[in-house]
């Protein structure tokens, strides 16, 4: 029965999101019937875990894999389904490095200090040999490289958590769990993110083992981290300095206040400086950019450890513990994140027993590490600044789902009736509400852009969802506006800039807070200003709305409409006294 669920509800929700993006959409109720169609039947597979004895034959074992692959790849897909293609900023703007390296037949490290972008060759290189080897346009296998790459997360998950505990069922839970966790796994990913955290994962797990060729994979490894993605790279940094702060500093504590002297594995150092300096080496070689300013952001956050709260944050902080997309699911965020912190303190107390095995130690220690990063930054605004809290969660999710699995298996004894029944619908909630159901009158998601709230529109049109007008604007501008000056924008203008403009760029554009009346330069300005007299602009993040802007004075003799479009108009600068 779950086999059959889960052909029949990935079938249903996949053609229902496709036809978002058609001029005859499917109705809600369809969608809606696929995600819960797709939740009862991961929530049937894990109730037969649950009674499933403690060793699983081979044939069960194979047929429990293919399960999560085929669930993993049916949520992976979610976004390619529901855009038709590339979505968001930093999918939209990888796309357009690749370009340029498709088009230049070579790829450029000069370019790092004029995008980051550039200095992933998982963008550059492998999507380009890997369209040269089949035949197939470059930008099609990047988008397929990425959610495949995506669907493969879980599937390293697995066999590390079958690894370190032993327990088959508890690594197909948890892989499970992960997989259901998509607004977190799913929604943030991205075509750089999708390679290097894959190979993080593995990078880690190689380099807590004791065995040489496993260190050797290890350092290997992590050298695909960094010329994946540069963020990952910075995250893998944490990790293995973690680690080495664990088994130095944190161990030898634990150690004597329990008369259990258990340690996390123990490896040569060696190793871990090799990764460090291949990490380091690389991004001062192909992203010069990234250093310095990752040195700057430790500096102001340590700067700001006395004040706290003090400084700017990012305006969507809280989303890596909770979501401002409704009480509802903000609530589900919060329940889901708080258990997962809780089965952390469940597997230190294990530890501190003794009754966790060495590498699963190290595992356990490093998910509780990445736990105190997250808290970090909630607590010191200023590092969100540069990268939200999400990712960080995002990243860490891979290190900590095993706390979930264990707390819910630990909960759900078929002793307790009331633990079962409320785990099962835990587990059988966790889709829909990952997936946001409960907020889908303003979700992108479940419904077309002209069916939505217009402030939710701007919204989505400045930050999500691209259009060939964006398109077609900015390769006007490029071809015809001087390159001296920077071009006036609200936050529509600076989306259609930032995801559409060729690379390496010719034009600089500057986000005006308020319209940009009396300016030297030329703008561009967007439906939502002269059709409805709303100017926007991104804020760290966020878009910013201020109603009741009058645009007349940019169709006065002041100035001259170059160019025009149902989104877009083009304007002279204002010969203003």
């Amino acid at each position: 029965m779950p086999w059959v669920l889960l052909l029949v509800g990935a079938l249903i929700f996949h053609v229902s999101l496709y036809s978002l993006s058609t001029a005859s959409p499917f109705p809600l109720g369809v969608l809606t019937a696929g995600i819960f169609l797709l939740a009862t039947s991961v929530t049937l597979f894990m109730v037969q875990l649950f009674r499933a004895g403690p060793e699983l034959p081979r044939t069960q074992r194979n047929l429990h894999t293919f399960y999560l692959l085929g669930l993993s790849l049916t949520l992976s897909f979610t976004r390619l389904s529901r855009y038709a293609g590339f979505n968001g900023f930093d999918l939209i703007a990888e796309g357009s490095v690749l370009q340029h390296t498709l088009s230049a037949g070579f790829w450029d490290p000069r370019l790092g200090d004029v995008s980051n972008y550039q200095s992933s060759l998982a963008i550059t290189i492998l999507p380009t040999l890997t369209a040269g080897t089949i035949g197939v346009p470059g930008l099609t296998v990047f988008l397929f490289q990425t959610f495949f790459l995506t669907a493969l997360l879980p599937m390293a998950v697995h066999p590390i958590i079958n690894r370190l505990t032993g327990n088959f069922k508890l690594a197909t839970f948890s892989s499970l769990l992960f997989v259901q966790n998509w607004f977190f796994y799913g929604q943030h990913l991205i075509g750089k993110t999708a390679p290097a955290l894959f190979l993080g994962v593995l990078a880690f797990y190689c380099l807590t083992q004791y065995r040489r060729s496993f260190q050797s994979l290890g350092v290997l490894l992590s050298l695909g981290v960094v010329m994946s993605h540069y963020t990952i790279a910075l995250f893998e940094l944490f990790l293995l300095f973690s680690y080495l702060a664990i088994s130095g500093i944190i161990v030898p504590v634990f150690n004597r206040l329990s008369p259990l002297r258990i340690t996390p594995s123990r490896t040569r150092l060696a190793p871990i400086a090799a990764s460090v300096t291949l990490i380091i080496a690389w991004l001062a070689f192909a992203a010069p950019l990234i250093l310095p300013s990752a040195v700057s952001s430790v500096e102001q956050s340590l700067s700001s450890i006395s004040q706290l709260a003090s400084g700017q944050g990012r305006p969507g902080l809280s989303l890596a513990t909770s979501s401002p997309a409704g009480p509802i699911v903000t609530g589900w965020f919060d329940l889901q994140n708080l258990l997962v912190g809780l089965g952390g303190l469940y597997m230190l107390y294990q530890y501190r027993r003794g009754l966790i095995r060495e590498n699963l130690a190290t595992w356990t220690l490093a998910g509780l590490a990445l736990i105190i990063l997250l808290v970090a930054w909630t607590v010191l605004p200023v590092l969100s600044v540069s990268v939200e809290p999400t990712r960080i969660l995002q990243m860490a999710l891979p290190f900590t789902i095993i706390f979930l699995g264990v707390l819910l298996l630990r909960i759900a004894r078929p002793s307790s009736k009331l633990a079962l029944a409320a785990v099962i619908t835990l587990l059988l909630l966790m889709l829909p509400m990952n997936l946001m159901i409960a907020n889908q009158e303003r979700n992108p998601l479940y419904h077309t852009a002209d069916s939505l709230p217009l402030d939710k529109r701007v919204d989505d049109d400045s930050s999500l969802i691209p259009s060939y007008s964006n398109y077609a604007v900015i390769i006007w501008a490029n071809n015809y506006l001087p390159s001296d000056k920077p071009v006036g924008v609200d936050s529509l203008g600076r989306y259609a800039f930032i995801t559409s403009l060729p690379s390496p760029p010719r034009l600089n554009f500057s986000q005006e807070i308020l319209p940009p009346y009396c300016f030297n330069r030329y703008s561009i300005l967007s439906s939502y200003f002269v059709d409805d007299h709303i100017w926007t602009a991104t804020i760290l993040g966020s878009s910013v709305q201020v109603p009741g802007q009058d645009p007349s004075p940019f169709f006065s003799p002041t100035h001259n409409v170059l160019y025009s479009s149902t989104k877009f108009w083009v304007m002279s600068p204002a010969r203003c006294p």
